[in-house]
């Protein structure tokens, strides 16, 4: 077997390169996305996915990455959907202001 990062050659039940130290297997077999996760991040709470992404990053780095990825989407979204209401607010404001 050989190191994906570096090309040494490595044995075949290594988990880290002895020559460059990058993790050349992944110990848990259960590290992929968790799609409840993410719903519920995207959904109800940010705050979890941010939570869950501390929780995990060293034992799940996958997982928690998803987590932060969509958490950090719905803050984002979140920003967008005040600032649009807060410059439409503003406007029809105004505008009601200056008929009378």
């Amino acid at each position: 077997m050989f190191c994906p990062h570096c090309s040494e050659e490595i044995a075949a039940q290594a988990e880290i390169c002895p020559k460059c130290g990058v993790r050349v297997q992944n110990t848990s077999s259960e590290d992929r996305p968790n799609i409840a996760i993410n719903i519920l991040s995207f959904c109800c709470t940010p705050l979890l996915g941010i939570i869950m992404y501390f929780v995990w990053k060293d034992n799940k780095p996958k997982a928690a990455k998803s987590a932060l990825i969509w958490a950090l989407i719905v803050i984002g979204v979140y920003v967008v959907v005040m600032v649009v209401s807060g410059i439409i607010g503003f406007v029809l404001g105004s505008i009601e202001e200056s008929n009378y």
